[in-house]
């Protein structure tokens, strides 16, 4: 029997995300009124400024899908729901640890690249799994998943790594 699941996740904004917008707003403004001096070019000069601003702006709207196909993850972060780029690729059966996030897990695999794909920037009720991939090499990988989303992975990790993280269900 094939498992096919599919998950979308709104990140949420943080403090990293504000300020970027704040930025953006700000600098709309200083680059407006400081262009006024210039009347030759202040068309062309506000088209350029508005355009910047609005996709820092949009940019920051983001999603994530988790896709969940026979034991391949895949994971594709839109932007703004119009761009989608693909984050990463793996295999359950690659999965070397799984649980729930803590914070100091980045400190503690200082040899795994953090990859944020969850709905909070801090990690904030998510969960964590730890592998190799071709493309990244090795990388913990903080995402948000369903019930369901876990239920189609659990089959597919390796016995110990699911025992570990799962108990004998």
């Amino acid at each position: 029997m094939d498992i096919f699941v599919e998950q979308l996740v709104k990140k949420k904004h943080g403090p990293k995300d504000y300020a970027i917008i704040a930025a953006a707003i700000i600098g709309t403004i200083i680059i407006v009124f400081l262009s006024l001096r210039v009347p030759l070019f202040t068309f062309f000069i506000w088209l350029a400024v508005f355009f910047v601003a609005y996709y820092l702006i949009a940019s920051r709207n983001l999603e994530f899908e988790y896709s969940v196909t026979n034991g391949s993850i895949t994971i594709d972060k839109i932007i703004n729901r119009s761009k989608r780029k693909q984050v990463l690729t793996v295999d359950a059966h690659e999965i070397e640890e799984i649980g729930k996030f803590r914070p100091e897990l980045i400190k503690e695999k200082p040899n795994f690249k953090p990859c944020f794909v969850s709905e909070y920037d801090s990690g904030k009720d998510a969960w964590y799994f730890c592998a190799h991939t071709t493309k990244n090499g090795n990388m913990l990988v903080v995402f948000s998943p369903e019930s369901k989303t876990m239920e189609a992975i659990k089959p597919f990790i390796p016995r110990q790594v699911a025992f570990v993280a799962f108990g004998r269900n």
